[in-house]
């Protein structure tokens, strides 16, 4: 099995950031915008655009976008009636506990939507989901986090 080198790495690293600028310097067309994001799948792709759909707002609210980006992964779309929610992120929580769904995702994406709900002040986690995903998280899970970092910053120029 050959691995790749170092500067390969770094070389696929930066382009994913070039594209991720792109993304933001032309996010006042949202249609373009949303075309360019990375997707795991075709699954993935179509469950976001139902859940901006169902939640209207995110056209508007870069925080409720970013989240329905982050729900629409399968794994954890299929587990969530998420239609049932007012908000996106409200499934975590049940009676002011952890809910028993949010505790049945596989561990990174807990932290994935631990780190969101960290951009609103919600800490659910010590040391914090950002910490953990940061030493946690293969380069598909950081891709994740990172498309959803310029969701929510689509206004940052």
């Amino acid at each position: 099995m050959s691995q790749r080198k170092t500067y390969e790495k770094y070389e696929q690293i930066n382009q994913i950031f070039d594209r991720l600028e792109h993304q933001i310097i032309h996010a006042g067309d949202l249609e373009y915008f949303r075309s360019r994001f990375f997707y795991l799948d075709e699954y993935h792709h179509q469950n976001y655009e139902s859940l901006r759909l169902y939640y209207h707002q995110s056209d508007d609210n870069p925080l409720i976008d970013g989240a329905c980006y982050i729900l629409a992964i399968s794994e954890i779309f299929n587990v969530l009636n998420i239609f049932e929610y007012e908000v996106p992120l409200d499934f975590v929580f049940e009676n002011g506990h952890l809910s028993e769904t949010f505790k049945s995702l596989n561990v990174y994406y807990q932290y994935l939507i631990a780190a969101i709900l960290e951009v609103s002040d919600i800490k659910i986690f010590e040391p914090s989901g950002y910490s953990l995903g940061m030493t946690n998280w293969n380069i598909t899970q950081m891709k994740l986090f990172w498309q959803y970092t310029a969701i929510i910053r689509r206004n940052a120029l």
